[in-house]
């Protein structure tokens, strides 16, 4: 028998919270925190988080294709929106620094980072499984870092575009959470749904460690000098 809405959110959550609990620890955001990382070190992952970033929208255009919810739809439409423009702020950071800004533009994931190719086969299924991915487990996740990321930037790293990106962020990332919420509570109605949803915020949050995990060891720990 399928839980409540609610029931089922307090549930997850309390499933997910190992799995957060080790992604909000990563070393990546203690060396941000910390004001420990090189100019360098910061375009460097700057330049993945725009590589990542690139495809949201492509990837927020699928899911708002393939879901039969019109209520959904229109949330989805409005988040595309608002995470298309922060690339540039990316782009922007570049020049700020002296960088070519094709140097941002054509950023490459590492190998290690399959977050947007998960995003991506995820938009075959049913769109429970989409939010409970990327807006219940990865989004609900950064709200935990979201604005000591903020503060951080404004103190050690205080370029007027990086700034905004993660002010940008912190505020947004809130409001990205709960409509995963929203979601969930209306939509995950039966055994298999919750079943799938569950599955699909587990695996978000286990590739978001292992992604997170090889941008620490190739852009800080294995960095020239950090040793």
């Amino acid at each position: 028998m399928p839980m409540a809405g609610d029931e089922f959110i307090e549930w997850l959550d309390r499933e997910l919270e190992p799995l957060r609990r080790e992604a909000s620890s990563s070393i990546y955001f203690d060396a941000w925190c910390g004001g420990k990382l090189s100019q360098q070190q910061v375009f460097e992952l700057m330049k993945q988080r725009y590589a990542y970033l690139r495809e949201i929208p492509h990837i927020l255009a699928a899911w708002i294709e393939n879901c039969p919810y019109v209520d959904v739809q229109q949330k989805y439409i409005a988040y595309m929106h608002e995470e298309a423009g922060h690339p540039e702020y990316l782009v922007a950071f570049a020049k700020e620094l002296g960088h070519d800004p094709e140097e941002m533009r054509q950023a490459v994931l590492i190998p290690e980072f399959t977050t947007p190719y998960f995003y991506y086969w995820l938009s075959r299924g049913h769109i429970v499984e989409v939010a409970a991915a990327n807006n219940f487990g990865n989004e609900r996740t950064n709200t935990r870092r979201g604005h000591a990321m903020y503060d951080a930037t404004a103190k050690y790293y205080p370029y007027p575009s990086l700034i905004k990106f993660f002010e940008d962020h912190a505020e947004e990332e809130g409001e990205h959470a709960n409509l995963g919420v929203y979601v969930l509570k209306k939509y995950a109605t039966t055994d298999e749904l919750q079943y799938k949803a569950t599955a699909a915020a587990k695996k978000s949050l286990q590739l978001k460690i292992l992604g997170q995990n090889a941008l620490c060891k190739r852009f800080i720990t294995d960095w020239p000098g950090t040793k």
